[in-house]
């Protein structure tokens, strides 16, 4: 089924299945998407400005090069979606998932994503500056060369994540367990050096 004429601006869509349906190079602009399947569906090109998407499925959607301006995407799954250099600008991904997911050339320019599983994605050279990452699961993501700079990791999972190159410096690392990743080639602030050397078990002397 071809949604096209269905989707209106402005409105409430509430349980509706989308899957297998056709939208690209739409303009969507204040929709609210409450638990619906987007499930194999086109939305190459898509641009949405302050959606609001809770609780959807976007299983093996097409995403590619779509633009997304204040949405939230809250609690959605992405699972083997294409999302191959889409933009998401300060967007609110809160709990949302994105297992095997194709997030190669994806922009992300500031936005809330903490709670959202990131496991395994390649995020490799990525501008992730004042990103909030808070108690995100990053477990053995490669951030090797990223920029997260002014960022908020406050709690979220490293363990086994490549950082190589990646510059840290004023991010928040609160609750961080630097033992669970490799710190070779990491650049750090002198705060955040503390921290680290504390969770090794260094006796830190400050003035």
């Amino acid at each position: 089924m071809n949604v096209k004429m269905h989707i209106r601006n402005n409105e409430t869509y509430e349980n509706i299945a989308f899957d297998d349906s056709c939208v690209y190079d739409r303009e969507f602009i204040g929709i609210k998407f409450i638990g619906c399947s987007f499930q194999h569906i086109d939305m190459e090109g898509v641009n949405t400005k302050k959606c609001i998407f809770s609780e959807c499925n976007f299983r093996a959607a097409r995403l590619n090069a779509s633009a997304h301006t204040s949405s939230a995407f809250t609690n959605c799954q992405f699972q083997y979606a294409n999302l191959f250099s889409a933009h998401f600008k300060e967007c609110k991904m809160l709990g949302s998932g994105f297992a095997e997911a194709n997030l190669l050339g994806v922009t992300i320019d500031k936005g809330d994503w903490s709670y959202t599983n990131l496991r395994l994605a390649n995020l490799k050279g990525m501008d992730l500056r004042q990103v909030k990452f808070v108690r995100a699961d990053l477990y053995k993501c490669n951030l090797e060369g990223a920029d997260l700079r002014g960022a908020n990791l406050s709690y979220a999972i490293l363990a086994q994540a490549s950082l190589k190159g990646a510059k840290l410096r004023d991010a928040i690392v609160e609750g961080i367990d630097f033992k669970s990743f490799s710190l070779k080639d990491v650049y750090l602030d002198f705060s955040q050096a503390v921290s680290a050397a504390r969770s090794f078990g260094a006796l830190v002397e400050e003035d």
